[in-house]
C-alpha cells in the first residue's frame, strides 16, 4: 500500500470511529455521518466541498431513490393502522393469548409480544420510529403489572430481523436486497420458512434464559422504568371496544403480504395494502383521510435521511484510495467468503442494513453471484448475513433508547444479544445450505 492509500485508510478508521461515537451520543445520524466523511475526505486528500457534494450528497440521493417509495407508502400504512385502532386490535388480539398462559410463563409470553409485535409490524412495511409509538404505552402497563425489567423492552428489535427472513415481507430490507439480487421476496420458500423458525426458535431461548436469570435475582419494573412510569400515557386497559374488528385490521394485511409473495412488486403491494386499509376502516378515516395520508409520508423523513445519511458515509469511503485495499484483498479472495465478509463489514460499518445495502450492495451480490450463487439464493444469503446483528449505533438502538427512556448501554446490550447470538446460527446454515447447491 502506498503512503496515499495507507493514510487515506487511516482516515476511514478515524471517520468511522467519529460516526460511531456521535451516533453513540445520540447525535443525529445523518449529521454524524457528515462529520465522519468530511474526517475520511481531509485523510484522503479531497477537497471537502467537492467530496462531499460529488460523493455524500450523490450517495445519499442515491439511497433516497431506494428507499424513498417504501419508506412513505410504509409510512401511510403505518398512520392508517394507528389512526383506525387497527395496530392496536392485533395488539388486544396477541394479548388476550397472553392473558391466557400460566403465571410462571406470563413475563416472557409478555416479551414475545413485543417480538411478535414489531414483526407483524415491520413485515408489513410498518417503520420501527411508527410502530414504537403504538407498542410502547401497551408494553410499559404490560411490564409494569407483571413486574418485568424495563430494558426488556428492547427484545421487540428481534422481530424486526424475523419480518426480514420470512417470504412475502414487503419491508424496505428485504425489497431492496431482492431487487439488488435480481428476485422477489417470495423467492425460497422453503429456505425462507426455515429460517424465520430457527430464528425465532433461538431468540424464544435466549429470551427464556435471560427473563428467568433476572427474575430470580428479583429484580423488576423498577428502578430500571422510573422515567417511563412518569411519562403520561393513554391506558390500553378497556380500550378493546374503542378499535376496528380483528379481520378489518388482518385482511389488508393479509392480501398485501400474499401479493408480494407471489413475486408482484413490493411498492404495488404497499400500495394495493393503503388502498384495502382505507376501504375496509373507512368508517374510522372520515373526515381524517388528507391528514392521515399526509401525516403517514412525513412521519418516515426523519428514519429515511438517517438511513440514507449513513449510507452516503459509504459512498465516500469507497471512493477513497484507502478502500482500494480493501477491495484488492476482497478480489482476491474465494468470492462466496468475500461477499459475506464485506456484507457484515458494511453492516457494522454504517449501523445497519437498510444503510450498508445502497453503499455495498452491487458489490456484495456481484460476488454472490461471481460464486455460483443464483439470484433467490443470492437475495436470501445477503438478507442473512447483511442482519447479522444491530451495532450501537443502529438507529433503532437509538430509537428505543431515547423513546423508551432506557439507559443507552441497556439497550445496547440487549439489541445485540437478540440479533447477534440466534443469528449466528441461522447465518451457518442458511450459508451451509446455499453453498452446497441445496437451494439455488
Amino acid at each position: 500500500m502506498d503512503t496515499t492509500a495507507l493514510i487515506s485508510f487511516i482516515g476511514i478508521i478515524l471517520g468511522v470511529a467519529v460516526f460511531i461515537a456521535l451516533s453513540f451520543k445520540g447525535n443525529n445520524l445523518a449529521v454524524s455521518a457528515a462529520i465522519g466523511a468530511v474526517v475520511i475526505l481531509i485523510f484522503g486528500g479531497v477537497n471537502i466541498v467537492t467530496g462531499l457534494t460529488e460523493y455524500w450528497v450523490t450517495g445519499l440521493a442515491s439511497a433516497v431513490k431506494s428507499y424513498f417509495m417504501i419508506f412513505t407508502l410504509g409510512g401511510i400504512f403505518g398512520k392508517i393502522m394507528d389512526v383506525t385502532g387497527g395496530a392496536k386490535s392485533i395488539a388486544y388480539a396477541l394479548l388476550k393469548i397472553i392473558d391466557k398462559a400460566s403465571p410462571k410463563f406470563k413475563p416472557s409470553c409478555a416479551v414475545y409480544f413485543l417480538v411478535l409485535m414489531y414483526f407483524i409490524c415491520t413485515y408489513v412495511g410498518i417503520h420501527g420510529f411508527i410502530v414504537v409509538f403504538t407498542v410502547l404505552p401497551i408494553g410499559r402497563e404490560l411490564f409494569h403489572d407483571l413486574n418485568i425489567p424495563w430494558r426488556y423492552y428492547c427484545y421487540g428489535s428481534g422481530g424486526c430481523i424475523g419480518a426480514y427472513y420470512l417470504l412475502g415481507s414487503v419491508s424496505s430490507v428485504p425489497s431492496v436486497a431482492a431487487s439488488m439480487s435480481g428476485s422477489h421476496v417470495g423467492a425460497l420458500p422453503v429456505l425462507s420458512i426455515l429460517m424465520t423458525i430457527l430464528y425465532f426458535a433461538l431468540d424464544a431461548v435466549f429470551i427464556n434464559l435471560d427473563v428467568a436469570g433476572h427474575m430470580k435475582k428479583g429484580e423488576g419494573f423498577f428502578p430500571g422504568g422510573d422515567e417511563i412510569w412518569k411519562l403520561q400515557m393513554e391506558s390500553y386497559k378497556g380500550q378493546e371496544g374503542d378499535v376496528p374488528k380483528l379481520y378489518q385490521a388482518a385482511i389488508p394485511m393479509i392480501i398485501m403480504i400474499v401479493i408480494a409473495a407471489s413475486g408482484i412488486p413490493t411498492m404495488v403491494a404497499l400500495t394495493l395494502g393503503c388502498v384495502l386499509g382505507v376501504v375496509f376502516m373507512w368508517s374510522r378515516l372520515k373526515g381524517k383521510l388528507k391528514t392521515t395520508i399526509n401525516s403517514g409520508a412525513t412521519s418516515v423523513f426523519v428514519a429515511l435521511i438517517n438511513v440514507c445519511g449513513a449510507a452516503a458515509l459509504g459512498t465516500v469511503i469507497k471512493n477513497m484510495a484507502g478502500y482500494t485495499f480493501i477491495s484488492d484483498q476482497l478480489n482476491n479472495a474465494d468470492p462466496l467468503f468475500a461477499g459475506v465478509f464485506l456484507a457484515m463489514f458494511g453492516t457494522l460499518l454504517l449501523g445497519s442494513s437498510s444503510s450498508s445495502m445502497p453503499a455495498f450492495g452491487e458489490q456484495v451480490v456481484g460476488y454472490f453471484q461471481s460464486a455460483g450463487l443464483s439470484a433467490a439464493a443470492t437475495f436470501r444469503l445477503y438478507t442473512a448475513v447483511g442482519n447479522f446483528m444491530y451495532p450501537p449505533h443502529n438507529t433503532g438502538v437509538v430509537n428505543a433508547s431515547g423513546t423508551g427512556k432506557i439507559p443507552y448501554k441497556d439497550a445496547v446490550i440487549i439489541y445485540i444479544k437478540s440479533t447477534l447470538f440466534p443469528n449466528v446460527f441461522v447465518i451457518a446454515i442458511t450459508l451451509v445450505l446455499v453453498a452446497a447447491g441445496i437451494f439455488a
